[in-house]
């Protein structure tokens, strides 16, 4: 069984599959850790672990070399749909500390890498389109697209990231042998800022204004005599926490902005963020092309 290790924050990490019962229960632990999850009834079972690992999954941990801690884990399973066979990543994250350091990428090419070995070329998970660091990592450094929304696909969640939202979702697909995605990881193929696609023909779709802490979503439009629209989302969806009914018209109305363009061909391929005084904002791309053309690595700004 092959291990890699690598080092974060000055310590010894290795990426492996888990070896023993002892192993899968850590990888159950540390779900709790990850997500703030109140118990382990929102966990996946150290057994369904074991099960699915051993008939097909993909799961690797990343354990501290000295301490043998669990500090994050990637978790897939077979999946199967209009007669295509891929990976559905249903668990991906590191604990936080670890975060924002490079770990989860390496865990996401360490499963590309087992699924290409399976012969197949497609992985699928889900995760809140609001959610603007997820955005980036998801579209900007893996290459993954977005063709489907889901409204509150999980129902009611009760860890500390999700409690109190519906878990509406977007659906992201990486075609891990594709050529978007082979550019996407060697950072060829960069999202330009807002300005640039805004003179390449760009539309707006949103209107929104800061009266106070955080930036509202005032307004937005419908139309699909555009090709190449741009969707504003929150910058950090934890501030619009402290206000919940500004949070409940960010999600409600981002639900008819991507159900309506992700219904008539618009596929999300791009993330920008821009600053200005002082202020992040984040932006989605979506573009009216065929996936094929997409996964060649085809932009509207080449």
């Amino acid at each position: 069984m092959l291990e890699d290790i690598v080092r974060v924050k000055d310590r010894s990490i290795i990426i492996r599959e888990p070896k023993t019962i002892d192993d899968y229960k850590k990888l159950m632990d540390v779900q709790i850790e990850i997500w703030g999850m109140p118990d382990y009834s929102e966990a996946v079972t150290y057994h369904m672990l074991i099960s699915a690992h051993r008939h097909g999954g993909v799961l690797y941990g990343a354990f501290e070399e000295d301490t043998g801690r669990a500090v994050g884990l990637v978790f897939s399973i077979p999946a199967y749909r209009n007669g295509k066979i891929y990976q559905y990543s249903h668990l991906a994250g590191v604990i936080p500390e670890y975060r924002h350091k490079g770990l989860g990428y390496i865990l996401k090419l360490k499963q590309r890498k087992h699924v290409i070995n399976q012969g197949l070329d497609l992985i699928v998970w889900t995760y809140d389109p609001l959610q603007g660091s997820n955005a980036k990592f998801n579209i900007e450094k893996l290459g993954a697209i977005v063709k489907k929304f889901y409204e509150n696909y999980y129902g009611e969640l009760l860890d500390k990231i999700n409690i109190g939202m519906p878990s509406d979702r977007f659906e992201a697909e990486w075609y891990i042998k594709s050529k978007r995605v082979e550019l996407k990881l060697r950072g060829l193929l960069k999202t330009p800022s807002l300005d640039k696609i805004l003179e390449i023909g760009g539309y707006l779709v949103t209107s929104t204004h800061l009266p106070g802490e955080v930036r509202v979503l005032k307004d937005y439009n419908l139309t699909d005599k555009h090709d190449l629209v741009i969707v504003e989302i929150p910058s950090e969806l934890k501030k619009l926490k402290k206000d919940r009914k500004i949070l409940l018209a960010w999600r409600y109305k981002a639900r008819t902005i991507f159900n309506y363009y992700l219904s008539r061909g618009y596929i999300v391929i791009g993330f920008t963020t821009q600053v200005s005084d002082g202020e992040r904002r984040n932006f989605y791309i979506l573009w009216r092309r065929d996936l094929e053309n997409i996964l060649r690595g085809a932009v509207p700004w080449s």
